[in-house]
């Protein structure tokens, strides 16, 4: 008889048995002997999977570790309690569930920091619960780049979930932190993604998430479309200011805070790695410069007729300005994702002798942009009321902007008195 592949196998049972949530100590039996007969044959021939309703289906329990088998789905189909002991993973090894509400993995008398499961490789899990325990979770993976794919995973009533100590992606959807926190990322990642799941703490001092100052995110952290609820003294999110995160790449997106807790700490909507977008309780991310100079008095010294120059003065920055720095007459672009800007600015010049023409420009990187060229004509009294500039321009890391003007009849120097400009993101 040929190998029956592990994906063909959970295929087949998933189809050929779709009330295995219903399993009761009762049925059990008549469960092992459908999938004996979807196969034709004895539980013996079948390699790569156990169906687990006991923990005398487990490998045997060594000094309290038993140590799953490499390439094999256990498939719990009821609460197991290892009373005391704990799990050790192997290559490839994958938990199953029939549910997170029926397929539970708990260890009664499991001492105090003691990870209930623990893996230096890859392992998927479905719809499985971790319940009742002080520590889930030790997973060192950075030698073995290891994928962890979760989906409907629960941790119940577990107060430090534990460490996740480097690897190469951890994505974990449809899952659940109820009464539970102190999920460690530590080591280098590539992805920590999460989405449509809720994470809720005890209200203890301690953090729901944390990223150490170890850690080192490569590509993104990310949480999408979830509930976070922090309470009393637990703190929602905790990015340590040693860890490592490209511009940008602390994402999170319509994500709902509550619980009156603390939120986030360490890093803020004005963090230059993060993006906020549709979130409840935290403010968004945005990409926007202004600022303005009233009343000034610095001229700005026009040398070669018709030849444009950086508007003289001092500016100041709106506090409302994000993802930008500022000198004087100068907005700097400094996040991580080239976009599309339009810029505006609105001036009151005045000039040395009367009917002068005057040119307004935005500039990028000290060049005029052409299409930005606006001309007012000062009055008798030698001044231009409420001159108006504009243009759209992409923008990219560390790509600046200014606004200059030119004196087209003479050389007579120009002093813009008043300036408002703003930079803002085209969505």
């Amino acid at each position: 008889m040929s190998k029956i592949t592990y994906a063909t196998k959970v295929t087949a049972i998933t189809n050929t048995l779709p009330e295995i949530n219903k399993v009761t100590s009762a049925n059990m039996n008549e469960i092992k002997a459908s999938v004996n007969d979807l196969y034709d044959i004895v539980p013996a021939n079948v390699t790569g999977y156990v169906v687990v309703d006991s923990v005398d289906d487990l490998p045997d329990e060594i000094l309290g570790v038993r140590t799953l088998l490499a390439d094999t789905a256990y498939f719990f189909v009821t609460t197991i309690d290892l009373l005391g002991g704990r799990l050790v993973g192997a290559d490839n090894t994958t938990l199953l569930g029939t549910s997170s509400e029926t397929s539970v993995i708990t260890s009664t008398g499991l001492g105090v920091g003691v990870p209930l499961f623990s893996s230096i490789y890859t392992t998927p899990i479905r719809e499985i619960s971790f319940s009742d325990v002080d520590t889930a979770l030790s997973i060192q993976g950075a030698a073995n780049e290891v994928a962890l794919d979760w989906n409907g995973v629960n941790f119940v009533n577990v107060p430090n979930i534990g460490v996740l100590n480097g690897g190469g992606n951890w994505i974990f959807t449809k899952g659940s932190f109820l009464n539970s926190k102190g999920l460690i990322i530590s080591g280098s990642w590539g992805t920590i993604g999460a989405d449509n799941s809720l994470f809720r703490g005890d209200g203890l001092a301690g953090s729901i998430i944390s990223l150490s100052s170890s850690a080192v995110i490569t590509r993104r952290f990310r949480i999408t479309y979830s509930s976070i609820i922090a309470t009393s003294l637990t703190v929602g999110i905790t990015v340590d200011a040693l860890a490592t995160i490209p511009l940008e790449s602390f994402i999170l997106d319509s994500v709902a805070f509550s619980g009156g807790g603390t939120y986030l700490s360490g890093i803020t909507n004005t963090s230059l790695t993060a993006i906020f977008n549709n979130c409840v309780n935290i403010t968004s991310t945005y990409e926007l410069a202004n600022y303005y100079m009233s009343n000034n008095a610095v001229a700005t010294d026009i040398v070669t007729q018709g030849v444009p120059v950086k508007v003289s003065g001092t500016t100041t920055l709106n506090t409302l300005s994000q993802k930008f720095t500022h000198s004087n007459n100068r907005a700097t672009y400094v996040a991580g994702f080239t976009r599309l800007f339009n810029i505006s600015s609105v001036v009151t010049i005045t000039s040395l002798s009367s009917n002068d023409q005057i040119g307004i420009y935005i500039a990028k990187n000290g060049v005029v942009i052409d299409s930005s060229e606006t001309y007012v004509t000062t009055n008798a009294s030698n001044r231009a009321e409420n001159a108006y500039v504009q243009t759209v321009v992409e923008l990219s890391t560390n790509d600046y902007i200014e606004i200059w003007v030119e004196n087209n009849t003479d050389n007579s120097d120009l002093t813009v008195v008043n300036m408002n400009t703003l930079v803002k993101a085209i969505r």
